[in-house]
């Protein structure tokens, strides 16, 4: 009888504290499913401010949100830099939403696939206003790493030789300068002397009908007689000869297909003197042409005939001046 009395006052002590862990979770507002307590946007909880908030997410056991708040003190932009994966692997897949306070999407991107990686958001916010962000797994599990501030310009770092492409630092051409009474070749990338200018012999003479005045002797000629005899890469222009431009070459990085035919992204932009409506070839594959219909600061597209599986192996390019 004893032996009955101590089990089953036993078991009354193990109910009772089983009922007292169950109340303590309820109200701190956690479970087995949401461990931290913040699922819901009612129970979204600030950012931290002595460094990256860190949390986790895990859809295996049910904790697929987390909600967290900021309140923008002026109005511009903001970025929210969102890294997985850093000390331990993650599997999640999902996504990280920005909302107003009034339930608006400001922002949304992908979290990172993989084990490692780094999302950048950055959107527009105004002054004195709360901003509520959702981090949502779709599946995986794993831990994540958060920081809100103001955007990092990519092109801070530019030196006085450099400047800002694409969101990168590249090399001015030249150096970012040149001598004294020398101009700087942007195709070539270099510095050169400005061409030397010669007063015409034929300056006030006039010819008889059917004759042009040939410019090293001031002395009136029959066109054929009068034109120079140009050398190797040279070009007859206005009656002189002039160094003949060579061709741009380039690489064909992207083609997509478009209406039968193919878009091509070209290496060549404004820096190496691409004009919109410069046509130019595919080397080693036989009538295939282009032409450029958009020109970047590096990069240019141009539009074919020939549809992208053609392309395969073939992405030298020349681009006609």
């Amino acid at each position: 009888m004893d032996t009955h009395r101590r089990r089953l006052s036993a078991l009354v002590v193990v109910w009772s504290l089983s009922l007292v862990i169950c109340a303590l979770a309820a109200c701190s507002g956690q479970s087995v499913k949401d461990p931290d307590g913040d699922d819901t946007k009612e129970k979204a909880r600030a950012f931290s401010h002595l460094g990256p908030t860190e949390d986790r997410l895990d859809a295996t056991t049910g904790d697929v949100e987390d909600w967290r708040f900021f309140l923008s003190d002026k109005a511009g932009f903001k970025e929210i830099r969102v890294s997985v994966g850093k000390w331990k692997e993650s599997t999640i897949t999902g996504f990280v939403t920005v909302f107003s306070k009034v339930g608006d999407i400001v922002a949304e991107k992908p979290i990172p696939p993989g084990s490692r990686g780094t999302v950048n958001i950055r959107f527009a916010v105004q002054a004195n206003t709360q901003y509520l962000v959702r981090f949502k797994a779709t599946s995986g599990k794993g831990e994540y790493a958060v920081e809100v501030g103001d955007p990092i310009d990519p092109c801070a770092a530019c030196t006085s030789k450099q400047e800002c492409v694409d969101q990168k630092c590249v090399d001015k051409p030249c150096g970012g300068g040149c001598e004294e009474g020398q101009t700087c070749d942007r195709v070539a990338n270099r510095c050169i002397a400005p061409p030397k200018t010669t007063t015409s012999k034929c300056d006030g003479v006039s010819c008889p009908r059917g004759e042009v005045c040939v410019r090293s002797t001031g002395k009136c000629a029959t066109p054929a007689a009068a034109a120079p005899k140009c050398g190797a890469g040279e070009v007859l222009k206005d009656g002189e000869c002039i160094a003949k431009a060579n061709d741009i070459d380039c690489t064909v990085i992207d083609v997509r297909e478009a209406g039968g035919g193919s878009v091509l992204t070209l290496s060549a932009g404004d820096n190496k003197g691409v004009s919109k409506g410069a046509t130019g070839t595919i080397k080693g594959l036989k009538g295939a042409t282009f032409t450029v219909i958009e020109v970047y600061p590096s990069r240019s597209k141009a539009m074919s005939k020939f549809p992208p599986a053609k392309f395969t192996g073939n992405t030298s390019a020349s681009i006609k001046r």
